[in-house]
């Protein structure tokens, strides 16, 4: 279902009410994840592929589709209120820029290293000037039926729609998975996160090590500040990349909020994301997480060149090369994958899937990908229910994912 049409008439089909019975079989185990159980739907800011970005309408529209997780960004208001939405800036997913009362605020700044702006930054905003901004779809080939018609949402929102649903149906576990934004650009800004973080888990009962929580990181310092602070739930160290040289596969480090952490950049230290897939790299953030979450190519590489030998210029002309050892390697050192991001759209997806997005989730499935994170739960789930049947690991009975810690 690549279409943001056939997505509605799925969850319409599914539900007439807020949060439904998920229409989808309950799977048993598979063993070649690191915990044996099938991997996670990580719904990537609720459902991109048909709302807009992070709006508690898409969460919603996300659990119905069968997401095991509620993906969000987090950023914070100049009063100290968590938000989610992606960038540190406004215009892209929101109607600021038609806000005459808020022209003024219009400024450039340095964020990890990079000129942005000039732009609205939430952190200029309090969190009620914030609600009066409406969302709307940021990538020009989606739906824009729902633009303007949805606040930004709250984290506090986010985590209470997860327990509601929970509430509703027993069977279901539905995680929340925020991810600490530009964490030292926000501490600079006197807008620190990870102290608000831990202090709105632990409020919620949620600062324990089997906790529906997730909490992921760009930077490592982030992750270990929270760590020496206290944190106890399921930490994911998340490994980013600038780009693919299709004439080799090889992964590229040019921008400097995709190249490294941040606070590695402060401090002058020559590494690139690529350290972490080391052996000494998982070694070292299996000291403070439990997982990783790579940009798929470090998974399966892509390649291709044209007739004349040259590289081609676009994902969906390369193919995929043979896979890493990255899953086995971090299943060795005892860490869980969840791969980012998985979309329908055909420019996602490599000649090798023949415009099939199933058939990449299949792909990683296989190769024992603990989680994917996904704009389009609902295909997501569907290829995860479809491949478990082709291996005979699904039960008929039931109405929800199984439950795992």
């Amino acid at each position: 279902m690549g279409t943001a049409r056939a997505l509605g008439r799925h969850i319409a089909a599914c539900s007439a009410s807020l949060l439904p019975v998920v229409c989808f079989a309950q799977p048993a185990t598979i063993s070649s994840t690191l915990d044996g159980a099938p991997p996670l739907i990580i719904g990537h800011r609720g459902l991109p592929g048909l709302y807009p970005e992070e709006v508690i309408a898409g969460y919603q529209a996300a659990i119905s589709g069968g997401t095991d997780a509620l993906e969000l960004d987090l950023q914070s208001s100049s009063d100290g209120v968590l938000f989610a939405c992606h960038n540190v800036y406004l215009s892209d997913t929101t109607d600021v820029a038609k806000h005459p009362e808020f022209a003024s605020r219009s400024k450039t700044r340095m964020v990890d290293g990079v000129a942005t702006g000039p732009d609205w930054y939430i952190s200029d905003f309090t969190a009620a000037e914030l609600k009066t901004l409406r969302v709307r779809q940021p990538i020009a080939t989606r739906s824009k039926q729902y633009d303007g018609l949805y606040p930004m949402a709250t984290f506090q929102e986010i985590v209470d729609l997860a327990k509601r649903a929970m509430a509703a149906h027993s069977g279901r576990r539905i995680h929340v998975y925020p991810e600490t934004k530009n964490p030292l650009y926000q501490r600079q800004l006197g807008r620190p996160l990870e102290e608000k973080l831990l202090a709105m888990l632990t409020k919620e009962g949620w600062n324990t090590p089997d906790a529906p929580v997730f909490v992921q990181s760009f930077d490592p310092a982030s992750l270990k500040l929270m760590r020496k602070l206290g944190l106890k739930t399921k930490v994911v160290q998340l490994i980013d990349g600038t780009d693919i040289d299709y004439r080799s596969g090889a992964i590229t480090y040019t921008s400097p909020d995709t190249a490294k952490p941040f606070s590695w950049l402060q401090a002058g230290d020559p590494r690139t994301f690529a350290a972490m897939v080391s052996a000494a790299g998982l070694a070292e953030i299996k000291t403070y997480a439990d997982g990783i979450g790579p940009w798929k190519p470090y998974i399966l590489p892509a390649r291709g060149v044209d007739a004349a030998g040259n590289p081609v210029t676009a994902l969906a002309e390369a193919s995929n090369m043979p896979p890493t050892s990255l899953i086995a390697d971090a299943h060795n050192a005892g860490l869980f994958v969840h791969a980012y991001t998985f979309r329908d759209e055909s420019q996602h997806l490599t000649r090798t899937y023949h415009r099939d997005p199933k058939a990449e989730y299949h792909a990683y499935f296989s190769l024992g990908v603990d989680g994917v994170f996904t704009d389009f739960s609902t295909t997501a789930r569907s290829a995860l229910t479809d491949w478990l049947k082709e291996r005979g690991t699904v039960r008929n009975e039931g109405t929800g994912p199984a439950r795992r810690p």
